[in-house]
């Protein structure tokens, strides 16, 4: 009885392991083209913001006022150049996905590096998600997490051979989204200020 119960344990990890399921696929089916490898195997994305109302000086300030008012979590480093118009923020997405096995879970975060550089009336957005912090909680054990870092390129999706495929599919699908999500606010920063269009422009 405990051998066929250990060997259903085991299938059932083996098959966890090297399977996609069905709701994976799905999900990674719903961003296919929207994400692409950069020249050094990550993944990058762009947007191009026209703005011609705004000044070089003031885009640059409205991007480095993101970072300090509304980004997610706390930039680990930030690069600035306000000359040549550049910002450059190193970055992780805390959990973007959490699975959970028995008493055992893995926290996936994902490093991201966001590159934004500004001329008059016009930016560019860089966003590279580069690599995977994997943290393997035992609960059980009662001992500290275990940590392991991969590059993204070495994992399903993007690997088609990477093992875990529901896991690491999760983990990019979610990863993706919050690119989109921070894409979204950062434009919506630049655009419109940090505050508020009111309190921005009005002279105190």
């Amino acid at each position: 009885m405990v051998r066929s119960l250990f060997l259903a344990i085991l299938l059932l990890v083996s098959v966890t392991a090297t399977a996609q399921t069905k709701k994976t696929k799905k999900m990674l089916e719903r961003i296919e083209g929207e994400w692409s490898l950069d020249d050094s195997g990550n993944i990058t994305y762009q947007r191009i913001l026209e703005l011609s109302h705004l000044s070089k000086d003031e885009i640059y300030h409205r991007a480095l006022g993101y970072f300090l008012y509304g980004h997610e979590g706390e930039p680990l480093d930030i690069t600035q150049d306000k000359e040549l118009g550049r910002i450059v923020v190193k970055g992780i997405y805390e959990d973007v996905h959490i699975a959970s096995f028995f008493l055992n879970s893995t926290h996936i975060h994902c490093w991201h590096i966001v590159r934004i550089d500004v001329k008059e009336g016009r930016t560019r957005i860089l966003l590279t998600l580069t690599a995977y912090d994997k943290e393997e909680i035992y609960i059980a054990d009662g001992e500290l997490p275990f940590v392991t870092s991969t590059k993204i390129n070495r994992e399903f999706p993007i690997n088609p051979a990477g093992l875990n495929k529901t896991m690491m599919g999760k983990a990019f699908y979610k990863a993706h989204g919050r690119a989109m999500l921070t894409f979204d606010n950062l434009s919506r920063a630049i655009r419109e200020g940090n505050t508020s269009p009111f309190l921005e422009n009005n002279d105190w």
